[in-house]
């Protein structure tokens, strides 16, 4: 096994890549953790308009999760 197939063995093919910022931040999982706080504070404030609002705290706990668990691996 030569140095580059050991380099690439433990990373994932260049389609399955997520595209990051500089900072290392991912836009798309931050935006869904920001739609999740929305839909509790909207909950909050006004419960008639989204009454199913408090899901947003499962879905900030699993993305978060997810976050961190990758945060880990990596």
């Amino acid at each position: 096994m030569t140095a580059a197939t050991r380099a690439r063995a433990g990373s994932a093919p260049q389609r399955f890549r997520q595209p990051t910022s500089a900072s290392g931040l991912r836009s798309d999982i931050q935006a869904l953790r920001a739609a999740a706080v929305l839909a509790v504070v909207v909950n909050h404030l006004w419960p008639g308009w989204l009454p199913g609002g408090f899901l947003g705290v499962d879905v900030f706990f699993a993305i978060s999760g997810f976050l961190i668990t990758a945060h880990l691996i990596s």
